[in-house]
């Protein structure tokens, strides 16, 4: 099942996405709700976000190709014995289409970093590794943006992976999609692959992650665990349009432009 959450007529719903249609839901999405009469085609609704959460989680580096560049911006040689989750803020939350800001005070640039979402589904605290799979309620795609110099300057990655507009996040939740099975991550700039990589080679799985984090935080519904990026991301420049895709979901796209002085 495809669950997106959409505006139409000025309000924000939610709907079972069915084809190029999405059919309005009534309940609680993620506990009990029924589909409704109310279908409305894909193309004349404006696709948001699909979750509101409270808290989102970078599992820091997790992919093993990755570690070249990791090496370069913070320092890290090796891979880290156990996963060591950040914060990204929520008002880096955009939706599909929208547009990506450059922030004029940037002196790098801004990097995509294509990833896979899993999307908590119930109340978690202190699950084991095995438990944690079933909490996750679905996955959706996302691009963790990243400035460079401010993440290697900064003691944290609070702006530069949490400036304004750096997470967009789409186009729904695809609640039968098995990371565990693989799925491709692909990032297309400007319509030329420039990353690849597959949920499967996470050094570190959703499983984990989540009972790591489990074990300290309580997750809610809606809360949000990134699965970390490979590859060497390329710089965006505006007027780009950057889309990720994981195989098996769906595919963002955003815009990239300049804010003005």
């Amino acid at each position: 099942m495809r669950i997106a959450r959409f505006e139409v007529g000025r309000l924000a719903r939610y709907g079972v996405v069915e084809g190029d249609s999405v059919v309005e839901i009534r309940g609680d999405v993620f506990g009990s709700f029924d589909t409704t009469s109310t279908s409305h085609s894909l193309s004349e609704v404006s696709l948001l976000a699909p979750v509101t959460p409270r808290q989102m989680f970078g599992p820091g580096l997790n992919f093993a190709d990755h570690l070249h560049e990791a090496t370069a911006i913070t320092g890290q040689s090796e891979m880290a014995p156990t996963p060591e989750p950040w914060l990204k803020a929520i008002n880096a939350i955009i939706n599909p289409g929208d547009n990506i800001v450059i922030p004029y005070d940037s002196t790098t640039g801004i990097e995509h970093e294509g990833e896979c979402l899993a999307v908590i589904g119930q109340v978690t605290r202190r699950v084991s590794e095995e438990e944690a799979w079933g909490r996750i309620f679905g996955y959706t795609c996302g691009n963790d943006v990243s400035e460079r110099t401010w993440q290697a300057n900064d003691s944290s990655f609070w702006r530069g992976k949490g400036s304004d507009t750096f997470a967009p996040i789409g186009p729904w939740i695809d609640t039968e999609f098995d990371p565990r099975a693989g799925g491709d991550m692909i990032v297309t700039l400007n319509g030329e692959e420039v990353q690849r990589a597959s949920t499967v080679d996470m050094y570190y799985d959703f499983g984990v992650l989540v009972s790591y984090i489990s074990q300290h935080v309580t997750l809610q519904p809606g809360d949000v665990v990134w699965s970390g990026t490979t590859g060497r991301p390329r710089v965006m420049s505006p007027g780009d349009t950057v889309v990720v895709e994981v195989q098996g979901i769906g595919a963002l796209s955003n815009p990239v432009v300049m804010e003005p002085k």
